[in-house]
């Protein structure tokens, strides 16, 4: 299933769903000479995006995602959700996680706000804020979820990316990162992979220990790391123990998630923890686009792979989008597959060269590598010869 790109929406359109039609504020009728710029507005529209979407080898398709979605002057958002267990709760967070970190922002700033025209320490006092709010967000909208999921008996749960690109100037322009579990955000600095989330996943000691302490389990199998419930683990490593008639246990390869209420049942202590990791990265002026992606991407290709991939289609972020989820296709995954391409478009041309440049390195690279060794068939070896 392939998705086109998203209409932005206005601040109005977080909390409702209203579209900002092209060329609004533009020449004509009530227009004025002297209106001043609305440089939020700019900058969205300096963002070229695309996201292909594709259910892959599995049975349905549980990826949901944001694109382009305007949050007023805290910036344009972009995000993956990688639903397990069902859409519904991957489908709840993409709709309602904008809306919280509005609304968290708005009461952090009721005290004192920034300005776009603001001196070093407003605005870091605002990007402080912003990212205040992103992290109360995340919580905030697994809460209301879990609410509705217990409501409803549904078990569902989704990993959460977001990326907030803040900024009233091209030139000064930050990407707020927030994200539980592992979908990943990349970043293309001057042709190299940056990555910008670290994923959660079970094979991470500090999370096997937090895991454990809250009372949940981990363990491998065929080389991926799980996390469960302690029942489920017991269940999962000892071969003599029968599944009871009804019984059923959630088995995870993430350790941070949105829903999933059989593995938080003690809200106090969750075996699944709610709560994001943020960061604060300045845009570079070697700096030219980003990609979101979920682990059905990035189990079989590397973060390199990806730029380069994207690279190769510098400029058409559609082409850049559907190549890299069908090099993921044809190099053996198979789970649901979303990628998620914002290229800069103000560095077109600085795109354009260092996209040359990789593709030269790429070649050397490949000249350098020594020629593979020729296969023999047994058939053609003459023992007697």
């Amino acid at each position: 299933m392939i998705h086109g790109p998203a209409a932005p929406t206005g601040l109005a359109g977080a909390a409702e769903g209203v579209e900002v039609e092209e060329g609004e504020g533009g020449e004509g009728e009530g227009a004025t000479v002297d209106a001043p710029v609305d440089w939020e507005e700019l900058v969205a529209r300096s963002l070229i995006a695309h996201t292909e979407s594709w259910q892959g080898k599995k049975e349905t398709q549980e990826d949901r995602y944001l694109q382009g979605t305007r949050l007023g002057r805290l910036g344009t958002a972009f995000g993956v959700f990688d639903g397990h267990g069902g859409v519904h709760a991957a489908e709840y967070v993409a709709k309602h996680l904008p809306n919280n970190i509005v609304r968290c922002h708005q009461q952090r700033s009721s005290a004192s706000t920034g300005s776009s025209g603001a001196g070093r320490r407003e605005v870091s006092a605002e990007t402080r804020r912003l990212t205040v709010a992103m992290e109360e967000a995340f919580p905030l909208t697994d809460r209301e979820l879990m609410n509705l999921s217990r409501r409803k008996q549904l078990k569902d749960g989704t990993t959460a990316l977001l990326v907030l690109v803040h900024g009233a100037q091209l030139e000064t322009l930050e990407l707020l990162c927030a994200h539980v579990g592992d979908c990943r955000a990349v970043l293309c600095r001057g042709g190299q992979a940056v990555r910008l989330t670290q994923d959660h996943r079970p094979d991470r000691k500090d999370e096997q220990l937090r895991i454990r302490q809250a009372g949940g389990g981990v363990f491998q199998v065929a080389g991926i790391w799980r996390c469960t419930s302690a029942a489920g683990a017991a269940r999962a490593v000892d071969a003599r123990a029968g599944f009871l008639e009804g019984e059923s246990h959630t088995y995870l390869s993430c350790s941070r998630t949105l829903g999933d209420p059989e593995l938080k049942a003690n809200p106090e202590r969750p075996i699944l923890s709610n709560q994001p990791d943020t960061s604060v990265v300045p845009l570079l002026a070697e700096d030219l686009f980003f990609v979101l992606a979920c682990d059905g991407v990035w189990d079989v290709l590397s973060d390199q792979q990806v730029i380069d991939l994207v690279l190769e289609h510098w400029g058409d972020a559609s082409a850049a989008a559907s190549r890299v989820v069908r090099t993921a296709l044809s190099s053996g995954s198979g789970d649901n597959l979303t990628a998620q391409v914002v290229f800069f478009s103000w560095r077109h041309e600085l795109g354009v060269a260092t996209a040359s440049r990789r593709a030269r390195e790429r070649e050397e690279e490949a000249q350098r590598k020594p020629p593979p060794k020729p296969v023999v068939e047994e058939e053609d070896i003459d023992m007697f010869g």
